[in-house]
């Protein structure tokens, strides 16, 4: 599951992130390993960074050498994962680039879903989805877009009701708490509007 925080935070990174998603892919692609590739980077992030903090920031930090981080590599990947993903690794240790793995993931994805014709819509609800829901989205985002729709589903209680979906850059916000946010938003500003009218008509009578 791709979090939301994942979001890439500038186009600079957004770029190299692509590029070196489109080279896993074709490499993916070359050895026959595609789907196993999408499935270990997935699981390094969704598992193992997650189970172990520690390990994300040794790979990622630049507190340590190379040398230091593909040790860490060798020793956790390399009997463990696909030939392709590990050399990966390992080229993004050469180049220090191993911070950038989340968004590459991103990237790998959308560029996967592009060349099979599929539609990530991410949809962020308060409350879990029924599968008949989720079936009605999907047929909604077929029509709209003639692709493949792919649904991933975040629950997120803070959101309180109704549903945000991102698809791509647009995000289509139908959320209760993003209501209310707007709606604050307006008092104050309506609030502020008043008070500065009030402290003109003081100043203009005098």
């Amino acid at each position: 599951m791709i979090e939301p925080k994942e979001q890439f935070a500038d186009i600079s990174a957004k770029r190299l992130a692509t590029v070196y998603g489109e080279a896993l892919l074709n490499a993916a692609e070359a050895a026959g390993e595609v789907a196993q590739v999408l499935e270990e980077i997935d699981s390094v992030i969704d598992d193992v960074f997650r189970s172990d903090v520690r390990l994300e920031a040794l790979l990622a930090g630049a507190a340590v050498g190379r040398k230091v981080r593909k040790l860490a590599i060798e020793k956790t990947f390399s009997t463990r994962a696909s030939s392709t993903f590990y050399k990966f690794l390992l080229v993004l240790n050469d180049h220090e680039r191993l911070d950038l793995i989340r968004p590459i993931r991103r990237a790998l994805h959308e560029l996967y879903d592009e060349r099979t014709r599929r539609l990530r819509v991410l949809v962020y609800s308060a409350t879990p989805l029924s599968d008949e829901f989720q079936a009605r989205i999907k047929a909604t985002m077929h029509d709209a877009f003639k692709l493949e729709p792919v649904l991933v589903v975040v629950v997120d209680p803070t959101l309180l009701g109704g549903l945000k979906i991102r698809i791509g850059d647009k995000v289509y916000d139908g959320t209760v708490r993003t209501r209310i946010d707007n709606l604050r938003n307006q008092l104050i500003e309506r609030s502020s509007h008043e008070i500065q009218s009030r402290r003109d008509r003081f100043s203009s009578a005098e």
